[in-house]
């Protein structure tokens, strides 16, 4: 495994190999991170994994500064893994190349745009850069952040890239929570909570082939487990971000909420 701090470096590396599978992070690694690494490593030549936390996307500079650092245990999972090229840039060597990639999709005012303004500005600027400096056959994203994945596969075929987004399942531990690097600023028992939230919104899903979606009834249920806070839960349609009332086999229920201050999304 070769670290690479360097756009320059890394451009270049990449413009001499073929078949490269690319995996994006913001670091704090976990096992749905590991999952993405592992099928690039079964699909692609060679695997990149990129770590940098990017301010833009943080409406809220708290958050910012409270993200999960893990640097030295990202790196020794990646070593684990066998990755190839670990690319560990600074914020100038990330948003000082000048990128190729100019046409941005529009976004929606649902569910993340409208309760974090500049979101997902600042998740397409650096996506921009990355694929811009980062010459990738196919890139590896999770279905959690759902939202972030249809705008990266807009970006994508709006500019003509020669990248495929894979879409790959969100993982979950047994108690049904989502992975995700935020859990690690939660207590034992607030994952636990976390499972009960996803439960929830598992078995409502169900109840949805019979009735129309009341998204007032699942935040009843989830403020009795003693949630405070909670952003929305809508039924969308997945191809078009729309919210509708009835269930198909192209629809999931998103939800964003909170535990203590610390911000949850999820989808089932």
């Amino acid at each position: 495994m070769k670290i690479v701090k360097k756009s320059n470096i890394i451009n270049k590396i990449t413009h001499n190999l073929k078949n490269i599978g690319f995996v994006p992070t913001m670091g704090a690694l976990h096992e749905g991170h590991a999952s993405l690494i592992k099928l690039s490593k079964k699909k692609t030549n060679k695997t990149i994994v990129s770590i940098f936390v990017n301010p833009k996307q943080f409406n809220k500079k708290k958050d910012y500064n409270t993200y999960p650092n893990k640097i030295k245990q990202d790196l020794a999972l990646c070593k684990k893994l066998k990755v190839d090229y670990v690319f560990l840039p600074n914020i100038k060597e990330v948003y000082n190349w000048n990128s190729s990639i100019s046409k941005q999709p529009k976004i929606k005012n649902i569910m993340e745009e409208k309760f974090r303004k500049g979101h997902f500005d600042g998740v397409l600027k650096v996506m921009s850069q990355l694929l811009s400096i980062v010459n990738c056959t196919k890139v590896f994203m999770g279905k959690k952040d759902y939202q972030q994945l249809i705008l990266i596969k807009e970006l994508i075929k709006l500019n003509k890239l020669k990248t495929k987004l894979v879409e790959c399942k969100t993982v979950r531990i047994k108690n049904g929570a989502a992975l995700s690097s935020r859990n690690l600023l939660l207590e034992s028992h607030e994952i636990y909570l976390m499972g009960k939230v996803a439960k929830i919104l598992k078995n409502y899903k169900k109840q949805l082939k019979k009735v129309r979606f009341n998204s007032n009834f699942i935040k009843n249920k989830i403020y009795n487990l003693g949630i405070k806070n909670i952003d929305y839960v809508e039924l969308i349609k997945l191809n078009t971000l729309s919210k509708v009332k009835k269930i198909s086999n192209k629809t999931n229920i998103f939800i964003a909420y909170y535990i203590r201050n610390i911000r949850l999304i999820d989808n089932i």
